[in-house]
């Protein structure tokens, strides 16, 4: 038996395919997939961002991940494969959301979680019996699972050379305009940490690789959880980053076992610097007046970091623009991210919205945060969007560059700079730097 498992390209408002020769990170879904795999099924992993679909080759299954900004393409690509008699399984966030309208256009589905059901989706595509839906019982455990198959990936094809991992799944909070705790069921589950530890180990012996990155929602959402695991890090001396909460730098022993155990970057969803803007999405682990401070303590550890901001929520004025700039600028922020909100369906803010009658262009949540599909309150979705590109551009401007970085120089030149001039080259250009991710 032979099987694919592709992970689409988005498609830009224009309709362009995004298409690149290399993109900054591997992802963990192809992989990991194959590593569900029984033994004796041969595997075949494409990133259609970067290489061609093999239509013409013979599978007996085509396995395909959907994200929100990825389905229109995954469809596209189901529909070739059935055209030529391959039957189709589709997963992913967008799939377990969108589970009937994703069943228009393929085979099967699987809903949430593959763990315990992705043997019998095989088993059924053996026997060319398989069944519209494939939903496991409950949440997995994170006990048990199998190591992703990096060797399986061409790692040449990927800028930064940097082993995925994941140590927990869900988030313990609920934010309104995020999906993660609505697929997971609202649960927060920690994979045992010995396992990891061993994962860890065996994907540096396989790649070479010393350097790692948490794909958890939250590596820190457990404080305890995270201080172990930071202290078995410690002797593997590698080189890792991660998301968390802001709140996290409350705890500054935590912070501190992360230096220690070689963290080099954290990712946060700030979202916004407008308290009632943040309350408007409950984000309550977000509290604007102490975000100076709590950002410090990372500065004071030299721990790089950067900031996820989305803009359009009710609370939203239009000064917000340059209040978050002015914000940035005084905190010497080495790196920033700027979206339009983009409630996503099937979440609590998506709901709230569409029931004001603001969604204006339910497309727009399929382009990767810079198109605004709903209508702000205090202003036009236009504006919104012009908004977002000004921020992006005044923030990696030259002068802005070297007010942060090298007036006077910092801890965070040599990690901060190569990354701001690129993104300076990408907001040039009106380019979103995440696509090329």
């Amino acid at each position: 038996m032979r099987i694919l498992l592709v992970q689409p390209t988005t498609r830009y408002p224009n309709q362009r395919l995004l298409r690149s020769r290399t993109r900054w990170l591997v992802g963990i879904t192809l992989p990991y997939l194959a590593g569900l795999t029984p033994k004796g099924i041969q595997v075949d992993l494409v990133d259609d961002r970067l290489s061609p679909i093999p239509y013409q080759r013979h599978y007996d299954l085509v396995g395909i991940t959907a994200t929100c900004a990825t389905a229109s393409r995954a469809f596209e690509i189901s529909r070739e494969f059935r055209q030529r008699g391959v039957p189709v399984v589709m997963g992913g966030f967008h799939v377990t959301l969108h589970p009937e309208e994703a069943l228009e256009h393929c085979d099967a589905v699987v809903v949430g979680e593959a763990e315990t059901v992705w043997g019998q989706v095989l088993e059924d595509a053996r026997v060319r019996r398989l069944q519209p839906r494939y939903q496991a019982a409950d949440f997995h455990d994170l006990a048990g699972l199998p190591r992703p198959r990096l060797e399986l990936v061409n790692l040449r094809r990927y800028r930064v050379k940097i082993i995925p991992t994941q140590t927990t799944r869900g988030c313990p909070y609920h934010c309104a305009f995020c999906e993660v705790p609505i697929v997971y069921g609202h649960t927060y589950r920690r994979r045992p940490l010995g396992e990891v530890i061993e994962e860890i180990k065996a994907n540096v012996r396989i790649t070479g690789l010393k350097n790692i990155y948490f794909i958890d929602d939250n590596l820190t959402g457990h404080r305890e959880y995270a201080k172990e695991l930071f202290q078995a890090l410690i002797p593997l001396n590698l080189r890792w980053s991660c998301l968390w909460t802001i709140n996290t730098s409350r705890d500054e022993d935590l912070l501190d076992l992360a230096k220690k155990s070689g963290c080099h970057h954290v990712n946060i969803g700030i979202e916004n610097v407008c308290q009632e803007s943040i309350a408007s999405i409950e984000k309550v682990q977000n509290p604007v007046q102490e975000y100076e401070w709590l950002l410090g303590r990372l500065r004071d550890r030299g721990i790089f970091y950067s900031l996820n901001f989305m803009f359009g929520l009710d609370g939203d004025k239009k000064q917000l623009f340059e209040e978050t700039l002015e914000f940035l600028q005084r905190i010497k922020a080495p790196m920033a991210f700027f979206n339009v909100a983009t409630p996503r369906r099937g979440t609590p803010m998506w709901e709230q919205l569409n029931q004001e009658g603001r969604v204006h262009n339910p497309d727009a949540e399929k382009y990767l945060g810079m198109v605004c599909n709903f209508i702000p309150k205090q202003m036009t979705p236009e504006e919104c969007e012009a908004g977002v590109w000004r921020c992006f551009q005044k923030f990696y401007s030259l002068s802005s560059i070297c007010r942060r970085l090298l007036m006077p120089p910092n801890r965070y030149i040599f990690q901060g700079l190569p990354s701001n001039l690129f993104f300076h080259w990408s907001a040039s250009r009106k380019i979103d730097p995440v696509d090329f991710y």
